[in-house]
């Protein structure tokens, strides 16, 4: 009886995704008839593709830090960080430096944040603002140096954005996409880390070593954020400086992928989900562009009206007070 009802719920949300996909793709081909045959065609979905991955890469940085039931708003000003040191290193060395500076800086950054957790007893939301405001001071002091001189932070040029172009983008999606979903799903840190986010006091007498896990969850959480910001580097070229808690703004839509995502993740994998979700997020958008919806006020609010939906979503089965 167990089984059939397990089959039943099985078929529900396969013919759920059915229909959700067909209302979905009505729509697009509705929205494509209204802006004249500009959103469904082969270049716009190639931009939108390119444009969701920088997001897709932090939203994997946000799933890995919300596994471990951590809030941490400090990704934003992480990823410039890493973006900043990797334009400088791509400058000056190439490519392989670029990417082995930009993940070096993402990691070391996440250690940090995860360590003064641990250390101090913080809660992870307070540290994080903190860190947030001495990571934008370091970018802005890099910054108002360059400024001094009459340049800008840092301009990649060349075959140095190669990874950030067609058709290297696209390899770093996947890239990043394998490496999320086995170390999600596939690896002992994985399963021990989201033991550790369900419930700490359970693991620790499961036999699972705490700190060890949660800095190693820091570590993979910085290797996407540092992932994120040589790719990103590569697409736009520089990345500016922000200053008074502006780079928080740069994390909302990674964060309302990954909420979406976690409320999807009763129908597929978390890992599957995130590019999914963000694909959505920023075709949203693009269909308000191709509406004529200037960008600002207007786009930002509906992102923060998305945030707010896709958090109900994902926690509406939760009970009590959400971190």
């Amino acid at each position: 009886m167990n089984k059939t009802n397990a089959v039943n719920v099985e078929k529900k949300h396969v013919i759920r995704i059915i229909i959700a996909a067909v209302v979905i793709l009505a729509l697009l081909v509705a929205v494509n008839i209204v802006v004249d045959g500009k959103l469904l065609t082969m270049t716009n979905f190639k931009i939108l593709v390119a444009s969701a991955t920088p997001p897709t890469l932090v939203a994997w940085g946000f799933c890995i830090i919300f596994t471990g039931n951590i809030t941490d708003l400090s990704p934003g000003a992480v990823v410039i960080l890493a973006a900043t040191v990797s334009g400088i290193l791509g400058n000056q060395f190439g490519v392989p430096a670029m990417v082995v500076g930009g993940l070096a800086a993402g990691m070391g950054c996440m250690f940090l944040n995860f360590a003064i957790y641990r250390i101090t007893k913080v809660p992870p939301w307070i540290a994080g603002l903190g860190m947030t405001m001495v990571y934008e001071a370091v970018i802005g002091y890099y910054a108002s140096v360059c400024s001094a001189k009459g340049q800008k932070v840092v301009t990649l040029t060349g075959s140095t954005r190669m990874l950030g172009m067609e058709p290297w983008i696209y390899v770093m999606l996947v890239l990043g996409f394998v490496i999320a979903y086995l170390l999600y799903n596939y690896t002992s840190f994985g399963i021990g880390f989201r033991a550790v986010g369900d419930n700490e006091n359970v693991a620790r007498v499961m036999g699972i070593k705490i700190d060890k896990t949660l800095m190693l969850g820091g570590l993979a959480a910085g290797f996407f954020f540092g992932f994120a910001g040589f790719v990103k580097e590569g697409y736009a070229g520089f990345v500016n400086a922000q200053s008074g808690l502006a780079s928080l703004s740069t994390v909302f839509q990674p964060m309302a992928a990954v909420l979406l995502a976690m409320a999807l993740s009763n129908y597929i994998n978390v890992i599957v989900a995130v590019p999914i979700s963000t694909f959505l997020i920023i075709l949203i958008f693009n269909i308000l562009t191709l509406l004529g919806v200037p960008s600002g006020t207007f786009q930002e609010t509906l992102l923060g009206l998305i945030v707010i939906c896709f958090a109900v979503l994902a926690q509406r089965r939760v009970k009590g007070v959400v971190k």
